[in-house]
């Protein structure tokens, strides 16, 4: 990482009103929580302005007064193999890529393809809502692999994996980095995973729309970096998350299997869903093209939110167990030892603090008691958030 430049922290900390743009972070509390006087610390995006070219390249495509069908350019797919290549090491031919309106969108098109109604689908809990969701609405039954939390964090029950593809259970939906723990898997333990994937035919998705916020000084090992990964993995990324481009609509679905990818490719089309988003496109190639600085600056100031984020909480909320995250920019938190119910612990966070934050139930009943806080956010909100957080607790 490179030494960040002050005009790009300056960028970062600077306060930005989002209300009146459409914007569900900050539009939407009404809505969700029954009230607009909310610090908005939920929807996972940023509140952070976006790589200024990215703003530069879109503003000059719109001076263009047609914006008619797009097709998918070589420019686009070469910028982002670099990127990868750049950031990451990983090798990816162009030919790899299929483009998608979004990850969760590629998660449903990859469980129509690659199964059958009836196959089991593997998912670790608690993680990402929509990976319920890409099962069941396929009539897939959900097998569920629970991550297990010691004394050093978060970890996988491999060989509770291993009995569930011995069972048959035909496909994994796995989230790395993990939302909403923040576990950057280690290499080994991926390795593991698709060693058993190709022991009992299974195949794996693995959600990586986060893999640009490892934090610490990690990298988040692409699991088409892994030796036999090729044959039974797929990979899903997408530079929203990453440059906080949600909005827009752009993904990638990258497979390096010839029929793996010809039967992901296939569903998309089928979905009519193949062609990009003309404004995501662009933004996705400036910011892959010239958004290493302002990443770097970004997850500095992530890291550095985190680390003020969980002092805070050891300190003045010890009863609050928080496993720093090594990755993405969320906080999640487990709150039972204070006590309550869970409709109590959202009514304290709401009514008492003020505070919007994700409802742990969105991540499977393994989240009761728990919440998850957004940290890609201005200092002053993460200061204000917590400290509005311990005056609600200390004066029930």
């Amino acid at each position: 990482m490179n030494a960040v430049k002050p005009e790009l922290r300056a960028l970062l900390d600077a306060p930005v009103d989002r209300r009146g743009t459409h914007c569900e972070k900050w539009d939407g509390l009404e809505e969700h929580y029954g009230r607009a006087d909310l610090l908005a610390m939920w929807v996972a995006d940023m509140d952070f302005p976006t790589v200024p070219q990215v703003t530069e390249a879109l503003v000059e495509r719109a001076k263009h007064p047609i914006y008619g069908y797009t097709d998918n350019a070589e420019a686009d797919r070469r910028a982002e193999v670099g990127w990868l290549a750049r950031r990451h090491g990983l090798r990816v031919e162009p030919e790899w890529i299929r483009f998608s309106p979004g990850v969760v969108d590629s998660l449903f098109f990859c469980v129509r393809a690659l199964t059958e109604p009836g196959d089991a689908v593997v998912v670790q809990p608690p993680v990402y809502g929509p990976f319920y969701t890409a099962a069941r609405l396929f009539e897939r039954p959900i097998v569920k692999n629970p991550l297990v939390l010691d004394g050093d964090g978060w970890r996988m029950d491999l060989e509770d994996l291993e009995a569930k593809f011995a069972a048959g259970a035909k496909l994994m939906l796995l989230c790395n980095p993990h939302n909403p723990v923040g576990r950057v898997w280690r290499a080994d333990e991926l390795e593991a995973v698709v060693a058993l994937a190709r022991r009992y035919g299974a195949t794996v998705i693995s959600d990586e729309i986060h893999a640009e916020f490892a934090l610490d000084g990690r990298h988040t090992t692409r699991i088409l970096s892994l030796d036999g990964a090729a044959e039974c993995c797929v990979m899903l990324t997408s530079a929203t998350k990453a440059f906080n481009l949600a909005g827009l609509r752009q993904s990638s679905v990258i497979i390096r299997d010839e029929a793996l990818r010809g039967k992901v490719a296939a569903e998309i089309e089928r979905a009519h869903a193949a062609g990009p988003n003309l404004f995501g496109a662009i933004a996705q190639t400036a910011a892959y093209t010239h958004g290493d600085d302002w990443m770097d600056a970004v997850l500095e100031y992530v890291t550095e939110n985190r680390d003020w984020a969980v002092d805070f909480l050891r300190r003045e909320l010890p009863e609050i167990r928080c496993v720093p995250p090594e990755g993405t920019y969320l906080l999640w938190l487990d709150l039972r030892g204070l006590g309550l119910s869970h409709r109590e612990l959202l009514s304290l966070m709401t009514e008492g603090a003020h505070v919007a934050v994700n409802d742990g139930l969105f991540f499977g009943e393994e989240g009761r008691g728990w919440i998850r806080l957004n940290l890609a956010t201005q200092r002053a909100n993460v200061v204000k958030a917590l400290e509005n957080m311990r005056s609600a607790i200390r004066s029930r």
